[in-house]
């Protein structure tokens, strides 16, 4: 019996990679055992070959090789632009962080998209060879003289930029910033509304300040007024009284000085018009900057605006008065003559207003002077008593101007019985404790509507709507509180019918 051995000889390992077809970077793996005469081959592996994603930042630079050296304002905010862009075949996301190497205290940054954007951003997903600008913002909240290193680090996975390094130089810088306000801004002649001045310190030692306040003709100081901290406040006051100039004291860093002080409105602040006036007082605060010799910080202007509204000081003129229908043709409004509801009152400049359900209008707000006022005759088509009609009005302050129109065929009807015994028709309406009676008179060519309103006890918000016929437009009253009895009259072009009105009411 023969015994046969078999001994390995070599154990040969080939790879190589692969050709077109194959995957780009892809690896073979083939092994080969020999014995003596004998090879046997092994199958073969693909070992696949991966690009990774690989964040790049730019510019560079080190802590001790900045790629750029900027300066900024302290305090204030500096922005600082960066490139970031994947290498390789494949997108990723980029996680983004940005920081002071060497903290100091009063310097923050972070990632933003833009120069405008207010959000912080974290992360920025970008394909193969695409990139992006994204800000690092360095917020520099307090004064102070400094170099601080910001540096802007990306990761994708494990493969990141570590150092993106800008060198920031901070110089401080002083700056006053006086802010002006007052209370109550709306006043009339006579007020005395609070104005305050604001300054903080933004300096590292302390500052003595002087505010001057230069205010308006129709504004006036009111002497001794000036207090901060509840505490009186030295004023100086120029000869015209139009400049006040305020020595508080010392203000200390990082602190925030308020002096309050009151301005008396006079007459003068109200214009010849009547019209409401805005009137502002000026402030500027000046102060020397601590350790700089002489130096001189001057704040910027702030205004305090008040609105001035004449009250009972309004030159401009009223006009009022009542359109009524004179049963006598005497001129005056008797207690029996009608009034006439929505009639148009009118001006020469158009100006124009109706006359509520008592016969009565107003137009405010009028230049003082001569107008021509008349009556729009689509809305009052009755013939004027002589002398108050159409004509002139010198109007002045508070000017009355009466319209006395008669009707056709009313003149016969001189006193109270013979216009009752002309009554035609009459109905009544009951609404809980309210009752309204009315009647109908002939009246020329249309008819006279009497609505008599009474309660049994107080009612708000009382609202009557009637119409003279079906297809006429509803003739509408409101009281927004009834207590007594309240006549209520209105005429018709054509005869009235005999139809309830409808009421609304609210208990009080």
């Amino acid at each position: 019996m023969t015994r046969t051995r078999l001994f390995i000889a070599a154990l040969l390992v080939t790879s190589g990679l692969l050709g077109s077809g194959a995957g780009a970077g892809d690896i073979r793996n083939t092994a080969v055992l020999k014995a003596r005469n004998l090879q046997v081959p092994s199958n073969t592996v693909v070992l696949q070959g991966r690009s990774f994603c690989t964040p790049l930042v730019t510019p560079d630079g080190t802590p001790d090789a900045p790629a750029r050296v900027l300066s900024s304002s302290a305090p204030g905010t500096l922005l600082i632009p960066y490139t970031v862009s994947v290498d390789g075949s494949e997108s990723g996301t980029l996680t983004l962080n940005a920081s002071v190497l060497s903290e100091v205290e009063g310097v923050q940054v972070r990632v933003q998209s833009s120069a405008s954007a207010s959000r912080a951003l974290g992360n920025v997903t970008l394909a193969p060879g695409e990139s992006r600008q994204v800000m690092v913002a360095v917020v520099i909240s307090r004064p102070m003289d400094a170099s601080v290193r910001v540096n802007l680090s990306a990761f994708c996975g494990p493969r990141g930029d570590e150092q993106n390094v800008t060198l920031v130089n901070l110089r401080q810088e002083t700056a006053l910033l006086l802010a002006h306000t007052v209370l109550p801004a709306d006043v009339q002649v006579g007020d005395t509304p609070t104005f305050t001045l604001s300054l903080p310190n933004s300096a590292p030692g302390t500052l003595s300040p002087a505010l001057t306040v230069t205010l308006p003709d129709g504004l006036s100081y009111v002497p001794g007024s000036a207090l901060r901290d509840g505490q009186a406040v030295a004023a100086t006051v120029s000869a015209d009284g139009r400049q006040v100039t305020f020595t508080p004291g010392e203000v200390q860093a990082g602190a925030t000085l308020k002096v309050t002080y009151r301005a008396r409105v006079g007459v003068s602040a109200v214009s010849a018009g009547g019209a409401d006036v805005s009137l502002d007082a000026v402030g500027i605060a000046r102060a020397r900057r601590p350790g700089a010799g002489s130096e001189e910080l001057v704040s910027n202007p702030a205004s305090a605006g008040v609105r001035v509204t004449p009250g009972v000081f309004d030159r401009r003129a009223s006009l009022i008065g009542e359109v009524f229908l004179d049963s006598n043709g005497n001129g005056r409004r008797d207690p029996d003559d009608a009034p006439l509801t929505g009639a148009r009152v009118l001006l020469s400049n158009g100006v124009q207003a109706l006359t509520d359900e008592m016969g009565r209008y107003a137009l405010r707000g009028l230049t003082p002077g001569a107008w021509l006022v008349t009556l729009d005759p689509a809305t009052a088509p009755f013939q004027a008593v002589p002398g108050f009609g159409t004509r002139m009005v010198d109007a002045f302050a508070l000017t009355r101007a009466d319209f006395a129109l008669r009707v056709p065929g009313m003149a016969a009807v001189q006193d109270t019985a013979a216009l009752r015994a002309a009554a035609a028709r009459s109905t009544s309406v009951r609404s809980g404790p309210l009752t309204v009676a009315r009647s109908v008179t002939p009246a020329g060519a249309g008819s006279l509507v009497t609505l008599t309103v009474s309660s049994a006890r107080p009612l708000n918000d009382v609202v009557i709507v009637d119409r003279a016929t079906p297809s006429s437009d509803a003739q509408e009253f409101h009281l927004s509180r009834l207590t007594d009895t309240v006549v209520l009259r209105y005429l018709t072009p054509s005869p009235a019918g005999s139809y309830d009105p409808d009421v609304l009411w609210r208990e009080p």
